[in-house]
């Protein structure tokens, strides 16, 4: 408990939602103890230590954006910003093989990236008709209640969308954005991607990759910041259950039967994992914001990562249409790697389901005939090593009225905090998301004891045109 006047706080969980919490509480002269079971930080977006090398590799490639605010605020507490590479634009290549750019010009937003959407080869005219139309929509949609009960694929067809434009512009940004398929998507969740990304601010789309493994980035400068102000990180830790008095929580068990008390305690757990430590005399404090967890739907991505000896001619980040896999990432060239040492690619694909149950032999030829037909050059180059990471339930499905299932950061305890992707952040299961979530949690647990919040992380603002064309929206 308190020691020397201090609080002392416990964040179960080490992925992007707990790391944020626990930095904030840290940053606000709590005594933090982080706890996670794996050996590394990050989650779901970190990596794994492969044991043929001893190297980190991240489990999936993870990207951001730079509306993504409360992330971006993140690195910027960590001291990692200069570890992201953003990109101003963004490369597609066709199953005919044409490439086309996605990027700004002088204009202003929203119309920034209309002179690169003229120009891309994958469209004809009829599909860019069709998009402008799909866009200048969204620009004039009001927030209605009625967006979370309307999934995007229909919404594609009230609108007149083509099917050259759904495969080849609407779907591969949404199923990146997002980890699922259109007919699963709400109009809330499709309309807060484009109107943040690309319609109210020209630098919301710039796409920023790590410069180094996950968990790099994300588990040493994590503990140091931690440490350096009187907290502790336990890895390779398990929280067994928590234990309850009255409205609260008192304690806390590991594995191995070690127990552990504080003044307040946020729990970032998945949602179809959390009710496991959760005792039930909190659970009966406030049963609705619990009985809807088992109806959140969780959907698989699925990484496969190819190292080749050759040199390969590749960007950093080429995005797939037409194909089974949606991305290639070269991360030789992400993190710099020294010359003649090969090249290792990594491919994502999103909403994996096709892929369950897929011997990982069969996957890992699927991705190097994508390989080959994207890249002609690589015909004759055949992998020295490959791996396959699946995570079958890996984030929230945003379905139509998914939402109202998503609760907020306050259970209803007096010093218990909920937070995770999957709560109720007003975004899509990302990592911006979890930013979101621990941000909230932190805030919740530092009001209740009386400290000043953190300061608000603003959205990026609304630029150009778009403050007379769109609408505001709370979505």
């Amino acid at each position: 408990m308190s020691i020397h006047g201090k609080k002392e706080a416990v964040v179960v969980g080490g992925g992007v939602a707990g790391i944020t919490a626990a930095t904030l509480l840290a940053e606000a002269g709590i005594m933090v103890r982080l706890i996670e079971k794996r050996p590394l930080l990050g989650g779901r977006a970190s990596s794994y230590l492969d044991v043929q090398t001893g190297e980190r590799v991240d489990e999936c490639q993870h990207g951001t954006l730079r509306c993504c605010t409360h992330l971006a605020a993140l690195f910027t507490r960590l001291g990692i910003s200069d570890q992201l590479r953003y990109f101003d634009s963004l490369t597609f290549i066709d199953g005919d093989g044409k490439l086309s750019n996605i990027s700004s010009s002088w204009l202003p937003a929203p119309l920034h990236t209309s002179i690169s959407f003229l120009i891309f080869k994958s469209l004809k005219l009829k599909d860019k008709t069709a998009i402008a139309n799909g866009m200048l929509h969204m620009l004039r949609s009001p927030s209605k209640p009625d967006l979370d009960n309307i999934n995007t694929a229909q919404w594609f067809k009230a609108t007149g969308q083509t099917e050259r434009a759904i495969s080849r512009f609407w779907r591969p940004i949404l199923v990146s954005a997002c980890n699922e398929e259109p007919e699963f998507i709400s109009c809330r969740h499709s309309f807060k991607v484009f109107r943040d990304a690309f319609l109210a601010n020209r630098n919301g789309f710039h796409f920023g990759v790590p410069t180094k493994p996950l968990a790099s980035l994300y588990t040493e400068p994590t503990i140091k910041f931690i440490e350096d102000r009187g907290g502790c990180v336990q890895t390779r830790t398990t929280v067994v259950k928590l234990n309850a008095y009255e409205n609260g929580i008192n304690s806390l068990m590991l594995q191995g039967g070690e127990s552990i008390c504080a003044d307040g305690y946020i729990v970032t757990l998945q949602c179809d994992l959390i009710d496991r430590i959760i005792p039930a005399e909190i659970i009966g404090i406030n049963p609705g914001y619990w009985e809807h967890l088992k109806d959140i739907s969780l959907v698989p991505i699925m990484g496969v990562h190819l190292w080749f000896k050759e040199t390969i001619d590749c960007p950093p980040a080429l995005a797939l249409l037409d194909r089974k896999m949606e991305w290639i990432f070269n991360r030789s060239l992400l993190y710099k790697s020294a010359e003649n040492a090969g090249t290792f690619l990594s491919l994502v694909v999103s909403a994996s389901r096709n892929y369950e149950g897929i011997p990982k032999d069969e996957i890992v030829k699927t991705a190097l005939q994508e390989i080959h037909e994207v890249l002609p050059d690589t015909a004759s180059f055949q992998p020295t090593r490959t791996a396959v990471v699946r995570w079958p339930r890996a984030t929230l499905s945003p379905r139509p009225g998914v939402d109202g299932y998503r609760p907020g950061t306050d259970c209803g305890a007096d010093n218990l905090f909920i937070a995770g992707e999957w709560t109720n952040t007003g975004w899509p299961s990302t990592m911006e998301g979890a930013a979101r979530s621990g941000y909230a949690a932190a805030t919740a647990l530092l009001t209740r004891w009386g400290f000043s919040p953190p300061a608000a992380i603003p959205d990026l603002p609304v630029e150009g045109l778009s403050k007379f064309l769109l609408r505001k929206w709370d979505i």
